[in-house]
């Protein structure tokens, strides 16, 4: 073999080895990115890519399990104790202590709090459940080059329609739960039981050992934090994440609500709240047939910093369907990752996540609970989104029911409801702005 050929091998093992790793990133839901700076994790270092990886990966960070067959999560979750959590009870039942260790430093005020035992789902009730609820571990990994993405067929397409639906629903009878006092495990309990009375499986639920039914995020919590017993406070900000399993497939969507409605909110957090929606408005006005994937970050980007805000680099939205999270990665920062281009029949979600301050985050002991690392505010939004021959449709999107929030009311970049681009969802819009003309949020 001369030299040139020999260089020219290396480089196509070095090019299929930088394939594996990026194969890997996207069977890790939400996490980015193996080198940031910005990355605070509370034991051995690890670096975001690992924080979600499967078993017997590589520098894989192993979430343990609490045993049990229904729950999702790294904190204590089930009846059953653990070296490093602990039990209490309230009310006759048993309330598990997470993870926690006396020497981690938290960002913000908020501290995790004791949570009530796993919630089940019933086996005889005609319920799908997905490949992970007794296990905890996804079996489905996505296709090994990141810009090779299902196209989903119209019966498909019909099932996540009406999953996420579904979600819609369960999430906006949790938004309507919010107030000073409510705790964000009697949330949970309304995202579980609503979903369980629509013959829909909770996906979050055992989702690598995740104890819970949605996340709550409260505040400085960027993403993924656990329902627990802390009751929320006026002025609060909360994005709750609920994501449906009906007929096979997941719908997914997450939203933020004040505690204590619009007049609650302070100056600082109706500007972050605002351009949060207003960035990811446009970042779905981007999404047609034909572009490419990549040109969403930059977007979302460009908008916050401007405003004196900052993106999250470290998680990222992702490909969902029958699987909950798969091709494509969708970075919410300026890139040029090769993620593919856009077709009609992909559906997958974007989600950014925005703060007040830096982007850094903190992972809490329990290997979930993803802070701001300076512990300002953060906040979130999210649709399932499916490309369209003429645009993009939200199957998340605001139903007849839902209330209309002031970020979407000033909204400057879509004043009212946005469910999509393309046709159909244009005169879906119409009929919702008609009928919801003149109400207050």
């Amino acid at each position: 073999m001369t030299p040139a050929s020999t260089s020219s091998h290396a480089s196509l093992v070095l090019l299929l080895s930088l394939l594996v790793v990026a194969s890997i990133a996207a069977f890790s839901p939400h996490s980015r990115s193996c080198v940031q700076n910005d990355v605070v994790a509370p034991r051995r270092g690890a670096c975001p890519l690992t924080l979600f990886m499967n078993d017997g990966g590589i520098g894989k960070r192993r979430r343990p399990s609490r045993g049990g067959s229904k729950g999702f999560g790294s904190s204590g979750d089930s009846s059953s104790s653990s070296s490093s959590s602990s039990s209490s009870s309230s009310a006759g039942v048993a309330l598990v202590r997470p993870t926690t260790s006396p020497e981690f430093r938290y960002s913000g005020s908020v501290r995790p709090g004791l949570q009530t035992p796993r919630r089940t789902v019933p086996t005889d009730a005609g319920i799908k459940f997905p490949d992970y609820a007794a296990d905890g571990m996804p079996k489905n990994r996505p296709a090994l080059f990141p810009w090779v993405i299902e196209v989903k067929r119209p019966e498909e397409i019909e099932r996540m329609r009406r999953a996420g639906r579904c979600a819609r629903e369960v999430l906006d009878l949790a938004g309507r739960a919010v107030g000073p006092g409510i705790t964000t495990d009697e949330i949970d309990r309304i995202v579980h039981d609503a979903t369980v009375e629509r013959r829909a499986y909770p996906s979050p639920l055992n989702y690598r050992n995740f104890p819970k039914s949605c996340c709550t995020s409260v505040n400085e919590v960027i993403c993924h934090g656990i329902p627990d017993d802390r009751p929320l406070r006026t002025g609060d900000i909360i994005n709750i994440d609920v994501t449906c399993y009906l007929d096979g497939y997941h719908g997914d969507c997450s939203e933020m609500f004040v505690v204590g409605g619009e007049g609650a909110a302070d100056n600082d957090a109706r500007r972050l709240i605002q351009a949060t929606y207003d960035c990811w408005i446009k970042a779905m006005d981007f999404v047609r047939p034909g572009n490419e994937y990549k040109d969403i970050g930059a977007i979302i980007e460009d908008h916050v910093t401007e405003r004196g805000f900052a993106t999250v680099k470290s998680f990222c939205g992702h490909g969902v369907g029958s699987v909950f999270h798969t091709n494509p990665n969708i970075l919410h920062y300026r890139n040029s990752e090769p993620a593919g281009r856009m077709a009609p029949g992909h559906t997958f979600t974007i989600e950014p996540m925005i703060c007040e301050g830096g982007g850094g985050y903190l992972m809490w002991p329990d290997d979930w609970t993803a802070t701001t690392r300076d512990g300002k505010r953060s906040a979130q939004f999210e649709h399932t989104l499916l490309i369209t021959p003429d645009g993009v449709e939200a199957l998340t999107g605001k139903i007849e029911t839902s209330p209309v929030q002031f970020w979407e009311r000033d909204s400057v970049v879509h004043s009212g409801f946005w469910l999509g681009t393309s046709k159909a969802a244009r005169e879906r819009m119409a009929v919702l702005e008609s009928s919801n003309r003149g109400d207050e949020p």
